[in-house]
């Protein structure tokens, strides 16, 4: 078995994978939309009867209106938010070259071995 075979089924097993997580969480989406559409439907009965319908869809919009610009600010506040913190980075930055060699390839020789263990279970 030639290197590019083992790339390509390693890449091909990847997709794979990726696209059952893919189609999962759109499953899940889905679903919660149509939970969203139904709790609303019932939020705007009950509402109805207590204030008539035209004040039942304006506070159901105004509910969804108030819930984006809540996800608009929370968005807006942590994109401000670095994901790693720069003196983590500098101090990564500062290992030699023979120290950065040995932790790539550590890292490489520990994925190996919890993937030959994760075969032995099946």
């Amino acid at each position: 078995m030639g290197l590019s075979d083992i790339a390509s089924a390693m890449i091909g097993r990847f997709f794979g994978q990726l696209m059952r997580r893919v189609a999962g969480w759109a499953l899940v989406a889905v679903f919660a939309l149509a939970a969203l559409y139904q709790a609303s439907v019932a939020a705007l009965v009950a509402l109805e009867a207590a204030v008539g319908a035209l004040y039942a869809h304006l506070i159901l919009a105004g509910v969804y209106a108030l819930l984006a610009t809540a996800v608009v600010v929370w968005l807006w506040v942590t994109v401000r938010r670095p994901l790693v913190d720069n003196e983590f980075r500098k101090s990564l930055a500062t290992l030699p070259a023979e120290a950065q060699i040995a932790t790539v390839i550590e890292a490489l020789l520990l994925g190996y071995a919890m993937s030959r263990r994760k075969k032995k279970k099946n």
